[in-house]
């Protein structure tokens, strides 16, 4: 596998910071409809790319026969977290029934449903690869199919299809993975900036389309032009040459991700009810708990934080 692209570092972390911004709910009420489909089209590249990414590394682990322990860590963070996360909400969730509970812990447990999905499609990848090339490309177009059609049934009042059922591992995060996978197994995607321009305006259209018809609850979650945009994206941002730094991107973005959400309803528990200190410290503190986990005091005095790496 080439060297790790420190540039794809820097973009998990930028796309770390979307994920804060779009769970705030920030500016959301005050931009207007084409602003709120723009922001939506833009903010909610994050999972597509953070999977492409995934799927792009797990070649390498792939070929070294090193898919178990790569699922054993995902879903050890996935169990670490909603635990945590079960303790920190738990007004919330004893007041609720278990069987809801059990239900979201099965399907994907709030913003961790991403470390789970994420397994489950790596899995998916391992097994479809045996194929060759060709499986996996039909594979995803599969899932990519069944996902966006259970989407559309749903939100276009044809099913009461709960979002969990298609916003998951096999119909979500699989075809990026193989993507990721794809593009790391040597396809190549040409005009890629023609791409990424043309996928961005099919998304902006779409959320439009379903704003206008449906309004602002739900927004559309996989639009049709992110399977354009977002690999244009990852392959531009691996051609940008970016300066080499000793603070760790990649686990900062995942610590901000598993982490932001106690920050966002944790402050106004203490009365801090802005929404842009929220976003700030969101991004803030998780970045600086993972740096301090990496800081030569604790290497040097043995102490380890359970704060996951990514």
């Amino acid at each position: 596998m080439r060297d790790r692209n420190i540039s794809v570092d820097y973009l998990r972390v930028l796309l770390a910071c979307f994920v804060v911004l779009g769970h705030s709910g920030f500016a959301r009420d005050s931009i207007g409809m084409t602003g709120l489909a723009l922001g939506n089209s833009i903010l909610r590249v994050a999972v597509p790319l953070f999977t492409i990414i995934a799927g792009y590394f797990l070649a390498s682990t792939l070929r070294k026969g090193r898919l178990s322990p790569w699922v054993g860590q995902l879903l050890w963070m996935y169990a670490l977290w909603s635990g945590i996360y079960l303790l920190f909400l738990w007004p919330y969730f004893s007041a609720r029934p278990l069987g809801d509970t059990l239900r979201e812990l099965v399907l994907g447990f709030m913003h961790l449903w991403f470390l789970q999905g994420a397994a489950i499609a790596g899995i998916m990848l391992g097994a479809f690869r045996s194929f060759g090339r060709g499986g996996v490309i039909v594979s995803a177009l599969v899932f990519a199919g069944l996902g966006l059609g259970l989407q559309y049934a749903g939100m276009s009042g044809l099913s009461n299809v709960p979002i969990e059922h298609y916003r998951n591992g096999p119909m979500y995060l699989y075809p990026f993975m193989a993507m990721g996978w794809l593009i790391a197994d040597g396809v190549r995607m040409r005009f890629t900036l023609l791409a990424a321009i043309a996928g961005l305006a099919l998304t902006v259209a779409e959320n439009i389309f379903w704003i206008s018809r449906l309004g602002d609850d739900p927004l559309l979650e996989i639009p049709l032009g992110h399977f354009l945009l977002c690999p244009a994206l990852f392959l531009m941002v691996q051609r940008i040459r970016m300066p080499a730094t000793a603070l760790p991107l990649g686990a900062a973005a995942a610590g901000i991700y598993v982490m932001h959400v106690i920050v966002l309803q944790g402050l106004p528990l203490i009365g801090i009810d802005n929404l842009l200190v929220a976003v700030i410290a969101g991004i803030t503190l998780p970045f600086m708990l993972v740096c301090l986990r990496h800081s030569q005091i604790f290497k040097r005095s043995g102490i380890r934080p359970e704060i996951p790496a990514g």
